[in-house]
């Protein structure tokens, strides 16, 4: 990513961290995990619809639809708002409000000059590139484990199994994909 785009999404982390969100996550992310994965369908409180609304809008010359929800998938592996209240969520409407009028502005008068368009995904490189970095994490546990002693208990080998139990779903998913039998 490019030195631009990185500014930008730490300011957007910024912002989101003023509003109670979780640092590692953009304000986007976190909109796109109450939108699409935190609640019941049609059931999501109004005040992250709207402000759905407002950011995939405000994205759109650059994004195409589906800013927010793209952008969880970013962020998937975060953790999104413990304790999160009434107060943050309209400290986060304060910012995402008047952010997104700006950022709308320039963004669809460089779309109406042709200096920007709506990003094709490639959803595999996307896919591939998560589960490289799913890898990682999960080499960098093994490698911590090796190293420090820790003292094992119940939650670490539930949490263990529920991340094995996550990977097997993974792999019957693809290889149905690939019409593969096990």
């Amino acid at each position: 990513m490019s030195y631009l785009g990185n500014f930008f999404i730490a300011i957007d982390q910024l912002g989101n961290v003023m509003a109670g969100g979780n640092p590692d996550n953009t304000i986007s992310s976190r909109v796109g995990y109450y939108n699409s994965h935190n609640y019941f369908k049609n059931n999501t409180p109004w005040q992250w619809r709207l402000f759905e609304q407002i950011i995939d809008a405000s994205f759109y010359p650059v994004d195409g639809p589906s800013h927010c929800h793209e952008a969880y998938y970013n962020d998937a592996g975060e953790v999104f708002d413990p304790g999160t209240n009434d107060f943050l969520i309209f400290l986060a409407g304060c910012i995402i409000i008047p952010s997104c009028i700006l950022i709308a502005l320039l963004l669809y008068t460089l779309f109406v000059f042709g200096l920007v368009s709506p990003r094709k995904i490639n959803r595999n490189s996307k896919v591939k590139s998560r589960l490289k970095t799913a890898k990682a994490k999960l080499n960098g546990t093994l490698h911590e484990l090796k190293e420090h002693p820790v003292k094992i208990d119940l939650e670490i080998l539930e949490k263990a199994l529920a991340t094995q139990i996550i990977s097997d779903l993974l792999v019957a998913r693809i290889k149905g994909m690939l019409g593969l039998k096990d």
